[in-house]
């Protein structure tokens, strides 16, 4: 029961306390058969009748609907709904206490809290405490009970199992290992003082227990530094490829992630496809992933973003090894953060996907390339994050299947990131914008945003959200350029539209440094091939050998507390 399960309000009453126009309460009860209907009273005045709306029920409505980033006000954070401010206008709040609770146990409190715990461990609990508090109502009861039943409870252990069962219950099994390491090192009024903690936050909204789920992404990408890159993907990497790939979403059915992670790009792809959809049933969400940690996440965190029937599977960390493309349809949006340079499977097991040619077999990147491609339905979309490498590799293989890539029309656009977005590595990464083939190819956009970003940390570079605007328009420019049948003019030094005939100039040389510098010499073949290669699988190791290091020294740091 709420305060304001008495409360009447009219159509002028919704649209002023949600913050929109008259006319868009109108359009809301007439495009969206679950708006609530009207009640008829008489007026106050006795001059006839009047319809009005039940407060509560308005509420329930508005709160499934987040405002999107152009209608926010500056005190309103991402993941805002319009119930959220129409139950402000009632006297109201929106507490977040979930939130600070969450953010005292991941922050100032991570290392009293945690014990014997690995930082991917406790992160793991408290993210498992959000999901079932959040998704699994009956399951959250149990687990408090048990944690309130004494003064100190008599066994860690049995928390830990009721809540790998709630765990077990929204998910589906497979998901034992991901707790049995938890029930041996965790004390028992460490538990249960962390489950008092967020019950006594009180209610909370669906969006705020999203937002929680993200802020604890995120802290475990700052506590556990480079070793985190087993399921991190940077928020304003998330951002702007859920951006990137939601055009046109009215006609998108599917979201496909083949490297889920821990769901972070897939639920915003999904979500920003959602609100494009207004209103309409979400896109259907599936993915592969490696590993329990990041599939129990994942599954969480689609959950907690109102998705909580996506279709997750184990998967690999090359297409190769088994990760068969779909049968046709095919997916609408493909969305992926595979991992950098991995190695091809010893002896591959699947190669159906490989429509342009064999990859080498010291690096996977154009095995998830083409993966991606041949997962695409007809007019499908996608979003790769790859590295640099991936761009100009002179690898006779890698640059055949770029070249078949293009001249088939799967390759829209090319977007360059700054370095450091990444906790896993320093160097800077490059946003594929691939299509479902075309049979022949026209131009390529290039975007450089190396430059793009500010440092907000000593090994963390972040974007502001108006650079994430300001790349976005450059693609969208450039769309509209195209469908109106004029050349896309560009922005010196940022972004530019190539031709085919001078990518073929260019030996299918993708990077946008290259085509958006004034200086680059036109004969790209005067370098010897054999030389470039050998350089850039030199370079590729030494990235590696680099993470391990950072590894190595980050475990030391947290070690003796620094």
């Amino acid at each position: 029961m709420s305060d304001f399960d008495d409360v009447l309000v009219s159509r002028a009453d919704i649209a002023r306390r949600a913050g929109v126009r008259r006319p868009a309460v109108t359009n809301w009860e007439r495009r969206h058969q679950d708006f609530p209907g009207p009640v008829v009273v008489e007026r106050a005045d006795g001059l006839g009748e009047i319809e009005v709306f039940r407060a509560p029920e308005v509420l329930e409505w508005l709160e499934r609907r987040t405002l999107p980033a152009n209608a926010r006000r500056s005190d309103e954070p991402a993941g805002t709904t319009y119930g959220d401010r129409f139950r402000a206008s009632l006297g109201g709040t929106r507490t977040g206490a979930l939130l600070k609770a969450v953010q005292h146990l991941g922050g100032p409190e991570a290392e009293r809290f945690r014990g014997e715990l690995s930082v991917a461990e406790y992160v793991t609990m408290l993210l498992s405490l959000v999901y079932v508090r959040g998704c699994r109502p009956d399951g959250w009861t149990r687990v408090t009970a048990e944690a309130n039943r004494y003064p100190v409870p008599h066994s860690g252990e049995l928390l830990v199992r009721l809540l790998a069962k709630a765990v077990e219950q929204g998910l589906g099994p497979g998901h034992d290992e991901l707790f049995l390491a938890l029930s041996r090192k965790l004390g028992d009024s460490r538990v249960a003082d962390t489950i008092r903690l967020l019950d006594e936050a009180g209610p909370a909204q669906r969006t705020e227990y999203a937002q929680a789920f993200e802020w604890l992404l995120a802290r475990y990408g700052e506590l556990a530094g480079r070793t985190a890159g087993d399921f991190f993907t940077p928020r304003a990497a998330v951002d702007l490829v859920s951006k990137l790939v939601a055009g046109e979403a009215q006609g998108v059915g599917s979201v496909h992630d083949p490297f889920v992670r821990a769901g972070e790009l897939l639920s915003a792809a999904s979500g920003t496809v959602a609100e494009g959809r207004q209103g309409t049933c979400p896109p259907e969400a599936s993915g592969a992933g490696v590993g329990e940690y990041p599939l129990a996440l994942a599954g969480m965190n689609l959950a907690l973003h109102g998705l909580s029937h996506s279709d997750l599977r184990p998967g690999h960390t090359a297409p190769s090894a088994g990760l068969g493309p779909p049968g046709p349809p095919g997916f609408d949006r493909v969305v992926a953060n595979p991992p950098f340079n991995a190695r091809l499977p010893e002896h591959p097991v699947a190669s159906g996907h490989w429509l342009y040619g064999q990859p080498p077999r010291h690096n996977a990147n154009f095995d998830w390339l083409q993966y991606v491609v041949a997962s695409l339905a007809p007019g499908g979309r996608a979003a790769v994050l790859m590295p640099d490498i991936a761009a100009f590799s002179s690898n006779p293989s890698e640059r055949r299947i770029r070249s078949g890539m293009v001249e088939d029309g799967a390759v829209e656009a090319l977007i360059a990131l700054p370095p450091q977005l990444f906790t896993t590595t320093s160097i800077s990464v490059t946003i594929w914008l691939l299509r479902h083939p075309r049979g022949s190819g026209d131009e390529v956009l290039f975007v450089d945003a190396r430059r793009f970003g500010s440092m907000v940390s000593r090994v963390q570079r972040a974007l502001a959200q108006d650079e994430t605007e300001s790349i976005f328009r450059e693609y969208e420019s450039w769309k509209a350029a195209r469908t109106a049948g004029r050349p896309y003019p560009g922005t010196p030094g940022v972004s530019r539209a190539v031709s085919l005939a001078e990518i073929r100039e260019r030996d299918y040389t993708l990077s946008p440094s290259v085509h958006l510098s004034s200086n680059v010499p036109s004969d790209v073949q005067s370098a010897d091939p054999r030389e470039l290669n050998a350089l850039a699988v030199r370079l590729a190791e030494l990235h590696g050998r680099a993470r391990d290091a950072d590894a190595a020294v980050d475990e030391l740091l947290r070690r003796y507390g620094l």
